[in-house]
């Protein structure tokens, strides 16, 4: 079964042939898809951008590597993408291989003989990111337009490779300037998960630049430009409710000369209550543009043809109050012009919106959703507002399409610290 030089010796009698001892030598056999093998890095491992090589060998059915195998194997890799392979024959029946790829992911390396799997195969492939390059490298979040003077805000750097695929490890040294009107508090957090956190608070109101560059290099839209305006009267309303819960209740009993809190319970109670709805917002629901399709009609005199398409409705949720719009049947780019009116307890909280596929016969499916900061919004004035949709985990921004709606918020009939501040 083995290979090499062997010798053979034939007697008779206790005497030598004529010939003996022979010295004869045993080759490989045919080569056996089953038995071959592959080895290197590059099948299992590989950085996106890099050079990876592996090898294939030749061998037969008892596992010998066999030189008579010059047809080269088919080997394909399969994944986000599909990168080209280069091979070089070898010597003893060895093939070299080699690939680059630009997109970090999971991939499968086929490789066939004849039309079957060499022994492993198809080999699981695991690409990573790439050493971190700023031009790849981004940034998000409010920090990244401008806050409120004496207020922390933030924005968050993820880290990326030259190629744009997200790193998943921290260690990356990033430089942060922050210029402009006056100086501002800084401080940058690793979350060790690809992703750093920048906060910083402006300390007078004006315009300010913000610069994050990676090995000397600013990332992308890098340096940001800014602005810190004063913090709207409703901001320090909802800060200092924050901070106490009764300042409400407390304030209004100073202003009544009341500083008595636990004179007439039941009355303060009954105050508490009535004075819970401070805000009405006023959702005007336009439209909604390229929403995710959920159903599949068949169409056609015998049902071969087929169509996407959902049954889109939207529901705006604030806190445990909620409201819901019509719904536009067979439509991915509907429109709604619908007004609805929601009541705001407390403007720190967010506008939920989300939107459904209705199903007559069955759960309705959650096409998308987006949140709305209700703190920026000023009273009486409408605001115009396009929303892009994400999945339920918070990923896929600008996948799941986008609504586009006008918020208007105004002080609620009889609200008390609506009264007092003004």
């Amino acid at each position: 079964e083995a290979t090499g030089s062997y010798t053979v010796r034939i007697s008779l009698h206790g005497l030598a042939i004529s010939g003996s001892p022979f010295m004869p030598t045993v080759m490989p056999g045919r080569v056996v898809a089953v038995r071959c093998s592959g080895m290197g890095r590059g099948l299992t491992r590989a950085y996106a951008g890099e050079d990876a090589q592996f090898t294939i060998e030749s061998r037969d059915i008892n596992r010998n590597k066999t030189t008579s195998g010059t047809k080269p194997f088919l080997v394909s890799i399969r994944g986000i993408i599909s990168p080209q392979v280069h091979c070089i024959l070898g010597d003893e029946g060895e093939f070299h291989y080699s690939y680059r790829t630009a997109r970090a992911g999971t991939y499968f390396v086929g490789a066939l003989l004849d039309g079957v799997d060499i022994g492993g195969s198809p080999f699981k492939l695991t690409v990573d990111p790439g050493p971190t390059h700023a031009n790849g490298c981004s940034a998000s979040g409010p920090g990244i337009t401008g806050g409120y003077t004496g207020m922390e805000t933030s924005l968050v750097i993820q880290a990326r490779d030259y190629y744009g695929n997200a790193r998943t490890t921290g260690g990356d040294v990033f430089n942060i300037d922050i210029g402009g009107t006056a100086a501002a508090r800084l401080r940058l957090r690793d979350n060790e998960n690809g992703t750093y956190t920048v906060a910083y608070t402006p300390e007078i109101g004006g315009d300010y630049y913000i610069s994050v560059k990676h090995n000397g290099i600013d990332i992308q839209s890098s340096p940001f430009t800014i602005s810190s305006d004063p913090m709207p009267r409703e901001g320090y309303l909802e800060m200092y409710r924050s901070m106490e819960p009764d300042f409400g209740r407390n304030l209004q009993a100073q202003m009544l000369g009341k500083s008595d809190k636990k004179e007439q319970p039941k009355a303060s109670k009954r105050k508490t209550k009535a004075a819970g709805t401070q805000w009405d917002l006023r959702v005007q629901l336009l439209s909604g543009k390229e929403l995710q399709a959920k159903d599949t009609v068949a169409e056609g005199t015998y049902g071969t043809g087929f169509t996407h398409s959902s049954d889109p409705y939207v529901v705006f949720k604030i806190g445990s109050k909620t409201v819901r719009s019509k719904t536009v049947e067979k439509n991915l780019n509907p429109e709604w012009n619908e007004e609805m009116t929601l009541p705001v307890e407390d403007r720190m909280m967010k506008l939920l919106v989300e939107v459904y596929d209705e199903d007559k016969d069955d759960e309705d499916d959650i096409m998308g959703q987006a949140s709305v900061g209700m703190l920026d919004l000023v009273e009486g004035k409408a605001k115009m507002c396009t929303v892009k949709l994400l999945g339920q985990d918070g990923s896929g921004e600008g996948e799941y399409g986008e609504v586009s709606m006008v918020l208007t918020i105004a002080p609620a009939k009889g609200s008390n610290d609506d009264k007092m501040l003004r």
